[in-house]
């Protein structure tokens, strides 16, 4: 029994991840396979140990690699059971580039008292780790005949198997590995472009250079425009942005080409897109401001994104004045969109001739709950939707009530702006959608379980009496619209002009151009939407 110990352990791990996943869901084919790719992966690595000399080594090795394998099974049993998504690319690059306040919050948000006994499960076999290890240690797992030609034979014939399954895609450190690959393969063609654009000191020019101007681009968080008064939802949510709506271009078709913070803004606020993903590294949009003579603000509700290397990192740090309200956890720290109005004040006040000011609110990111003052506790009846449970009911008022005090602090902005005597205008939307208890049985946006309201978005554009707006400037409500060019428009709208910049792209142009807009694995968003 004891010199079997490894195999009861592994079997049990396996086995209950199946069977919880299988329990609270389904039991299915794929997740099937994909234990099957956990014992393979785990099998290798303990061939390849197994062949190292020292003992002590291998006892340590060992040890790391059986910690990594239940924290690994585990985490992909919890993601599933709470969110019915296979832990994919997606997931991780999103682990891996939000700060931790995020992660923290999101722990607090979804880690209740079955994933403790879930976690309690899973991690009780490692009381007998020793006992494990040494069960391994004396197990006969060598080659003893061209022991390395036998192991290359059977490493490359799991990563073919696998690779061509795509199961492997959900494997942790292939993950890991793969990243950090293609991450060093597009470090270096960033370099070369971002190094060229430094140089070029005439790289963008401000049309309206005779007048002075201050632009605001609002950056919501997490509000589907499918919970707004001024999309036809039957709550009030826009109380105060219904006041000016005769004033407003409100576009009804705008969706965000990802569901995470990270993706999305990446996107939008960069070169980079659905073709030219390589590029959301490269040229900023508050690099090309800078270059046009702007004085460039970053006021933002979250903190400073964990990854300083990221695509968002490097779009906020190139603002010429920063400004981060949270700098510990969200979750408990009750920090409102609030508090960044008196930061507004001081932009406005600021006497430099041009500028532009993103403000990024904390907006509707769950918890819900701690995203507005009590006296916007307005929705507590019974909501509308199909799933009736007290969960659900809480959940979508919750959210309500942050959606209109989002409203609340944009109208805030807004009146602020109206006072100004520059050419001025006001660009509002969200970094993704959020989906809450409307088509599907959860509340969230991860992208490995997506809707369409975790993609549909807000987008609106005030802009003042006498606004110098570009000459193929054009309104069209229900132009089908995707902010991954979100780069170009911005640009366009605020008189730049730069070889970099494409109308085309423009959702204010005459000479926009339709294209596909392509979400998740080349999924059309028009089919996805039908579904």
């Amino acid at each position: 029994m004891k010199d079997k110990l490894y195999l009861f352990v592994f079997a049990y791990w396996l086995i209950l991840e199946y069977l919880l996943e299988g329990i609270f869901h389904f039991f299915s084919l794929y997740r099937f396979l994909n234990i099957i790719e956990n014992l393979f992966f785990t099998a290798i690595i303990v061939f390849i140990i197994n062949h190292f000399k020292s003992i002590s080594l291998k006892r340590m090795l060992f040890r790391l690699i059986i910690i990594l394998v239940v924290i690994m099974i585990w985490f992909e049993t919890i993601m599933y059971l709470n969110f019915k998504i296979h832990f994919g690319p997606s997931s991780f690059f999103v682990l891996i580039n939000t700060n931790p306040e995020e992660l923290s919050e999101f722990v607090h948000e979804f880690i209740g008292v079955k994933e403790l006994m879930v976690t309690l499960l899973f991690f009780i076999p490692l009381l007998k780790l020793k006992a494990i290890v040494d069960s391994i240690l004396e197990a006969p797992f060598k080659f003893t005949n061209y022991k390395f030609l036998k192991l290359g034979a059977f490493v490359l014939l799991f990563l073919t198997v696998f690779k061509f399954t795509s199961i492997i895609d959900h494997n942790l450190p292939y993950l890991i590995s793969r990243s950090l690959i293609l991450n060093h393969k597009d470090r270096k063609f960033i370099e070369d472009f971002n190094s060229q654009i430094s140089a070029n000191n005439s790289l963008s020019k401000n049309k309206n250079s005779n007048v002075n101007n201050t632009f605001i681009v609002v950056i919501g968080e997490s509000v589907t425009s499918s919970h707004m008064q001024l999309y036809g939802y039957y709550r009030s949510t826009n109380p105060f942005l219904q006041k000016s709506r005769d004033s407003l271009n409100i576009f009804t078709d705008v969706i965000s080409p990802n569901t995470s913070t990270f993706h999305s803004l990446s996107k939008a606020l960069t070169l980079g897109n659905y073709e030219e993903p390589k590029k959301v590294l490269a040229l900023p949009i508050t690099t090309l401001f800078n270059k046009s003579g702007f004085k460039t603000f970053w006021i933002s509700n979250h903190s400073p994104a964990f990854n300083p290397n990221s695509a968002l990192s490097r779009v906020s740090s190139q603002a010429q004045s920063k400004f981060f309200n949270s700098k510990e956890a969200v979750m408990n720290s009750l920090k409102h969109d609030g508090e960044l109005l008196g930061k507004v004040d001081e932009a406005l006040n600021d006497n430099f001739p041009h500028k532009i000011i993103f403000l990024h609110l904390i907006g509707a990111h769950f918890s819900y709950e701690n995203r507005y003052p009590e006296e916007f506790n307005v929705f507590t009846d019974e909501p509308k939707t199909q799933f009736k449970d007290e969960i659900a009911y809480q959940k979508i008022n919750e959210y309500d009530n942050a959606v209109r005090y989002s409203d609340f602090i944009v109208n805030e902005v807004l009146q602020k702006l109206k006072t100004e005597k520059t050419n001025s205008y006001l660009m509002y939307f969200s970094d993704h959608g959020e989906e809450v208890y409307q088509d599907e049985n959860f509340y969230g946006h991860l992208e490995d379980s997506p809707t369409k309201n975790t993609f549909t978005i807000p987008f609106i554009l005030w802009y003042n009496e006498g606004f110098k707006y570009p000459k193929d400037y054009v309104f069209d409500k229900d132009r089908k619209y995707m902010t991954d060019d979100l780069w170009h428009s911005i640009a366009h709208i605020s008189g730049l002009q730069s070889d970099f910049i494409d109308t085309k792209r423009s959702i204010f142009s005459s000479s926009f151009v339709n294209r596909k807009r392509v979400i998740l694995k080349n999924k059309d968003f028009e089919i996805f939407l039908n579904e």
